[in-house]
């Protein structure tokens, strides 16, 4: 459907507009946050659409008779919908404004626009329906009051504070981000269409899919073509049968090069950060301090997760899940709780018990300049300022982080390889990791180590991983020997993260590439090596996790193949809780020895993914109400070598 911004309005004729408002749980929440309720701002915003030939607000004006005036100015049509304190006179409200709105679809079929302001979501269903006949539906909420449902229901969906907020760091922050947004929808449309043009009709229908919450109106912009305009660094402009169209300009890549912040955001990007605004960030590490704070060692960092999402959801606060899981993953980044758990997933969380909230958050936030430390990048206050909190007023708090992040970088031990790069002892000290490190220091690397290198020869890896796995190893290796060189150097841009990841990429593609040769001792090794790195307590599980489960299957598949047996269940689909299964319940003994030895080995190294497998296994078990006969006797060999393990007894990170 093509999207109806204000350039569609303004050149192409005007739309037929129907504004209905939510108007008591508006008021009631712009009050809490703002003071009062600005109606005009829906009218104004309503009429960027087309003519608003009906304007309803629905509440109950014996105790909203302040906004009267309001009401007469903007020729708004108030419904009267009294109030007896009875439980349904929620639902009573919602049932009239959503008859109206219905009533309006069959008798009013010229309008095009059906604009909810409102965050319930209670809406949703009506605005899927408003959709189902061809309607575009705008919603308008506060970021406080609106369901992830709700906006998900619309076409777009603006945010009321974002509206009425002074070009502040909120305002800051959403140009930055809607620039992105602009640029990586036209690079995308490149690349699929070979067009260089693109409509801006259409341009904007896209980023509108790749985010809900796009709106030039809340940026300050009356038209889409405006913001287009203020782009010029990025877009060349053109029309085409009267219709506006755009072009990136070619020197795109090397602006965007030379941006002050790309060496920061490239860093995040590596470290799997993601840029939140900052008031939502704030928010949930606030809520989720009172949560853990409130309730020890009673909610897994998941289980906390769904907790905030379910609250957020059912009390109408704005809140994606991807916002809430990119907050929340902050912690694992930094000491805010204790005991150190083992498994983010299956350990529940205390706080440790002197810290207070704003020092939570400070930890938290110090996440995104601790990235920047590691990566030896300068740090310059104003450009973080501007990158994290979209104001350059926040110059003391990025010192403050700056220092907090410096203080907290963890203790490291001397490599036993070089007598300059000291790197943490949980990758230099284990023996699993020995044969890894051998390998690293016989690589000899041709020419200079640059980051750039390090980054097309990890891509490169990629690319052929999955049909070449002794090209894809050397690959890796030589990516992770130039990050290693480069840290010794302490050249900017590479982290320990990196040398990690390429580490374990290796692991990866050299046990590949060992058990497709059925050298299954020297597999073990490499398996081994990979779950010694992928923890998931440090930083770069977030890269490694997907790879985790299709490496244990594999490796468990090794005890049946050691024996030339055949499993009923293929490695590269199922989940290791079911090899686990095949193995332990083989009828051949000597196959069921080897699962044992692997599974002893497996949580000698990292006991927390041997829980994980067991953990699934309940799961079956629970399903089919204990009748999995075959699943029980595997979970309770697990569970033996488990309890026995000293590793077991120890929550590491």
């Amino acid at each position: 459907m093509e999207t109806y911004s204000q350039s569609k309005s303004k050149e192409n004729g005007e739309s037929q507009v129907a504004l209905f408002m939510d108007f008591e749980n508006l008021a009631i929440s712009a009050e809490e946050s703002f003071g009062r309720l600005k109606t005009g701002v829906f009218i104004q915003t309503s009429e960027q659409f087309g003519r608003c030939i009906t304007k309803r607000a629905y509440g109950d004006w014996t105790r909203f008779s302040k906004y009267g005036q309001d009401l007469l100015e903007y020729a708004i049509e108030a419904i009267q919908l009294f109030h007896d304190g009875g439980f349904n006179d929620k639902n009573a409200a919602d049932i009239q404004m959503v008859a109206d709105i219905l009533e309006m679809l069959f008798t009013h079929p010229e309008i095009e626009v059906y604009i909810l302001a409102t965050g319930d979501s209670d809406f949703s269903a009506v605005a899927r329906k408003l959709r189902s006949y061809g309607k575009h539906v705008i919603g308008i909420g506060l970021r406080q009051a609106t369901s992830e449902v709700l906006v998900n229901a619309c076409d777009q969906f603006l945010i009321y504070d974002v509206i009425v907020e002074p070009a502040t760091r909120t305002q800051s922050y959403s140009v930055e981000q809607a620039r992105q947004l602009l640029l990586n929808t036209m690079l995308e449309m490149t690349r699929q269409t070979g067009n260089k043009q693109i409509l801006a009709a259409t341009l904007k229908s896209l980023m509108l899919q790749k985010d809900h919450t796009f709106s030039e109106v809340k940026l300050g912009f009356s038209q889409f073509k405006d913001f287009l305009l203020e782009q010029k660094d990025m877009l060349e402009m053109g029309s085409r049968e009267n219709q506006v169209v755009v072009s990136l300009n070619p020197n795109i890549t090397e602006k965007v090069a030379r941006d002050p912040s790309s060496e920061y955001r490239k860093a995040l990007d590596r470290d799997g950060l993601i840029l939140l605004d900052p008031y939502t960030r704030t928010d949930v590490l606030r809520d989720l301090f009172t949560v853990l704070k409130e309730n020890p060692q009673h909610y897994t960092l998941l289980d906390a997760e769904a907790y905030l999402k379910a609250h957020y959801d059912s009390t109408n606060i704005l809140r994606s899940r991807d916002e809430v899981h990119e907050a929340i993953k902050l912690i694992k980044y930094v000491d805010v709780v204790a005991p150190r758990p083992q498994s983010w997933e299956l350990d529940t969380l205390s706080l440790i018990p002197e810290l207070d909230q704003q020092s939570f958050i400070d930890r938290c936030e110090s996440v995104y300049v601790a990235a920047l430390v590691t990566r030896n990048l300068p740090i310059n206050p104003e450009l973080i300022s501007k990158l994290l909190f979209g104001t350059a007023d926040k110059q003391p708090r990025v010192t403050q982080l700056s220092n907090l992040a410096r203080s907290k970088k963890t203790e490291r031990a001397p490599a036993k390889k070089s007598q300059v790069l000291q790197l943490p002892a949980r990758i230099t000290n284990k023996p699993s990791l020995m044969l890894v490190w051998h390998d690293l220091e016989d690589f000899e690397l041709d020419g200079e180590p640059t980051l750039e290198r390090a980054l097309q020869a990890s891509e490169d890896g990629m690319r052929v991983r999955t049909s070449d796995f002794e090209q894809a190893k050397r690959y890796h290796l030589e990516a992770a020997k130039i990050i290693y060189l480069l840290l010794q150097k302490e050249a900017p841009g590479a982290s320990l993260v990196d040398l990690e990841w390429q580490l374990s990429s290796y692991c990866a593609t050299a046990a590949g590439a060992a058990f497709f040769r059925h050298n299954f001792p020297a597999a073990i090794e490499y398996y081994l090596a990979f779950f010694s790195i992928a923890v998931e307590t440090e930083p770069v599980w977030e890269k490694v996790d997907r790879l985790v489960l299709p490496m244990l299957s594999f490796y468990f598949t090794i005890a049946a193949n050691q024996e030339q047996v055949m499993l009923d269940v293929s490695p590269g689909h199922k989940h290791p809780a079911y090899i686990e299964v095949s193995i332990l319940n083989s009828v051949n003994p000597r196959v069921q020895e080897h699962g044992k030895e692997l599974a002893r080995k497996l949580v000698e190294i990292n006991p927390a993914l041997l829980r994980k497998v067991i953990e699934r296994l309940d799961a079956i078990i629970s399903q089919a109400n204990g009748q999995k006969l075959e699943e029980k006797r595997a979970q309770q060999i697990l569970l033996e070598i488990l309890q026995s393990s000293d590793a077991a007894a120890v929550r590491v990170g």
